[in-house]
């Protein structure tokens, strides 16, 4: 009789185990890093806008830009419009060169709102249209499918002008 219960409690505790062995997977951060939260999206060069009486580099110049979106096989899915707002401060004696990003990526199955900023020394500021180094921004929102969304932006500018957009969202 005492086998039987050592039996059956040796088999609740191994399905015990098991399962809290799975829902440790399941909600692990690496489960969260799995590829369906992640999206990938290509960017025709932008055309540029500035803002009537500012230059673009100077302090509180606006350009605004837009570009059409696509799927990494080039088919188009969308469109981005944006705002970079150039600020020129001096915090502790030391001039500096801020730049607050504004994008709204726009696709047919809703939007992604996306906010972030680059400080840089004022003499080492580099110049916005050569510029490669990727940015990443925060995803404050979105629409649609995107409705709640959070997490970050990668934007790497490419060599032929056209720049990637590495979306990672979380849960």
């Amino acid at each position: 009789m005492n086998q039987k219960r050592n039996r059956l409690a040796l088999t609740i505790t191994s399905s015990l185990a098991a399962t809290l062995v799975a829902a440790t997977i399941l909600v692990s951060p690496a489960a969260n890093a799995a590829d369906s939260n992640k999206l990938v999206v290509m960017q025709d060069a932008p055309t540029l806008a500035t803002a009537a009486h500012t230059e673009a580099n100077t302090s509180g110049a606006v350009l605004f830009f837009a570009a059409d979106l696509r799927n990494t096989k080039r088919k188009k899915i969308g469109e981005v419009i944006g705002q970079v707002t150039t600020i020129d401060v001096t915090l502790d004696g030391v001039g500096e060169e801020d730049r607050f990003r504004e994008l709204v990526f726009n696709m047919k199955d809703g939007q992604i709102v996306v906010l972030g900023a680059a400080q840089y020394t004022a003499t080492t500021a580099p110049d916005f249209a050569k510029d490669n180094a990727p940015v990443t921004a925060v995803i404050v929102g979105g629409t649609g499918d995107y409705i709640g969304a959070r997490g970050i932006v990668t934007t790497k500018k490419l060599k032929n002008g056209t720049y990637r957009h590495t979306f990672k969202f979380v849960n």
